[in-house]
């Protein structure tokens, strides 16, 4: 099965995709691609048209397409969702969505376990001081955003991975609790993927393919002012 895997959640620092192959469980990656700066992923439609044009692949041949879905702000989200809506247009792929604490969960999971730490937060840049925070929940993630200066409870260590993983840790530093960086800042493409089969699997909770927000919009509806009709 050939799959694509478009993620768009890390907003300054662009949009990418990778294009795979799954032969019964494993996964091989084929080709991927960076959109960097800010629009990235306004950029990634043309990157990604060449490289699918540089494989042969036709979109048509595409059997599941998984995007990021945040959380996040980010314009990116939006874009690369409209991406991949539009590319499953062009066959009968599904379009599934995941997190980045999904994505980045199984590898998380795996160091918090060999050095016993209960806690662990995938935490992402926001705007204006503040970082979203996926922590497992069940079987999946639970996102929250939180002001920098004050972060929710974590327990007497924790674990960090994400992109705002350096921004948190020196926040808890002379607070008494045991941080350790995973290094992990963003999924990969192959991670992305993994997560995404877990999901269409049933293997994960459902998930729209929609951007996961957590903060409120950027935009604001206009003030209409209504005046009464004189009697």
């Amino acid at each position: 099965m050939r799959m694509l895997v478009l993620n768009g959640a890390s907003g300054a620092t662009g949009a990418s995709f990778g294009l795979l192959t799954r032969n019964g469980v494993e996964l091989m990656l084929v080709s991927e691609g960076l959109a960097a700066g800010q629009g990235g992923a306004e950029r990634l439609p043309l990157l990604l048209a060449d490289r699918l044009e540089e494989a042969g692949w036709a979109a048509r041949t595409i059997g599941l397409l998984a995007v990021v879905v945040g959380p996040g702000s980010f314009t990116g989200l939006r874009a690369s969702l409209a991406l991949a809506h539009g590319v499953a247009l062009g066959s009968t792929a599904p379009v599934v969505g995941v997190t980045i604490g999904e994505a980045l969960g199984p590898a998380l999971q795996d160091i918090a376990g060999s050095l016993g730490i209960a806690g662990i937060w995938c935490v992402s840049q926001a705007r204006r001081d503040r970082v979203f925070i996926e922590r497992p929940s069940g079987p999946g993630w639970h996102a929250d955003a939180a002001m920098l200066d004050r972060l929710p409870p974590a327990g007497a260590s924790v674990l960090l991975g994400g992109d705002a993983a350096h921004l948190v840790a020196g926040r808890l530093q002379g607070t008494g609790i045991i941080v350790h960086q995973s290094g992990l800042s963003a999924p990969s493409a192959i991670a992305i993927a993994e997560a995404a089969i877990a999901r269409h699997a049933g293997m994960l909770s459902p998930l729209y393919p929609q951007p996961l927000y957590v903060d409120p919009p950027e935009a604001k509806l206009p003030q209409v002012r209504v005046s009464q009709a004189p009697g």
